[in-house]
């Protein structure tokens, strides 16, 4: 009974102020990230009981997304997208992407990582469940960070989950944290986030400590990274791992075509190191 009343009264902290939210019951409350055959068919009914479309091919990816069914992740200060090949997810998912980022940043001195958006069903992983919810925008995937940014994100998403705000499993193969949002009102994950901010509940003592030293590197990377070279007003990028065509046109307000038109580029294959006109 003590593990269940604990799972209640952060479930009761989380909706505070909201009035008759429909919480998804899970089996138990969540002590790991581990995943489990319940936790993925919670994600897929839930899918189904908001009649969610399973998109089957990257034509129904843009489609859902000119429909505004689904909203692109965008860069910013916050969060940065690494090798995404669909940036869409539902709104609800956005919205707890975007917060989580937030939270995060604030916590940690880092942009928290998207690995994943939507994906088609015809473009799954051998690996992937038959039950996946990513080809309905549900799910989003996070790069799994080093320490001390990786105890805060594991504490936090368990503390989401227990709210039944989430499901998430931190995956090995590659590593990473799988995330579906259940809720699509934006109130309860906000509430868990803010005791995350603010230091109470699930952020590590830790953290704080290393809060400045991340700035630092993360302020040294963005001014090593991006540079006005001298006599003219052509700015230049040094790709860094990870990069691609489309992350790096989001950071600096330009085009694709703008950089490849620039560059001479006949292709989206980047090296590492190399340097890159933006303007």
């Amino acid at each position: 009974m003590t593990g269940m009343s604990s799972c209640i009264r952060i479930l009761m902290g989380a909706a505070a102020g909201v009035a008759a939210i429909a919480v998804p019951l899970r089996p138990s409350c969540a002590q790991t990230l581990r995943g489990s055959p319940a936790s993925v068919d919670l994600m897929y009914t839930t899918a189904h009981s908001r009649d969610l479309a399973f998109l089957q091919a990257r034509g129904d990816i843009y489609d859902a997304a000119k429909d505004g069914e689904l909203e692109m992740l965008s860069v910013t200060d916050d969060l940065d997208l690494e090798r995404v090949a669909y940036p869409f997810v539902l709104p609800a998912t956005k919205r707890f992407a975007d917060s989580l980022a937030a939270a995060y940043h604030k916590g940690c001195g880092q942009r928290l990582i998207v690995t994943s958006g939507a994906r088609p069903i015809d473009e799954q992983p051998p690996n992937a469940s038959p039950k996946s919810v990513h080809p309905t925008g549900m799910a989003v995937d996070f790069h799994r960070p080093a320490e001390p940014c990786l105890t805060w994100l594991r504490k936090n998403l368990l503390a989401l989950e227990d709210a039944h705000v989430i499901e998430a499993t931190e995956e090995h193969h590659p590593p990473h944290f799988h995330v579906a949002v259940l809720h699509q009102s934006p109130e309860p994950h906000r509430a868990v986030l803010a005791s995350a901010t603010t230091g109470s509940g699930s952020s590590p003592k830790n953290v704080a400590a290393g809060d400045v030293a991340a700035t630092q590197v993360s302020n040294h990377a963005k001014s090593s990274t991006a540079s006005t070279s001298s006599g003219d007003d052509v700015t230049t990028y040094r790709v860094r791992a990870g990069d691609n065509l489309w992350t790096i046109a989001q950071r600096h307000n330009t085009t694709v075509e703008r950089i490849e038109q620039l560059n001479g580029l006949h292709g989206s294959r980047l090296r590492v190191g190399q340097t890159l006109k933006l303007r």
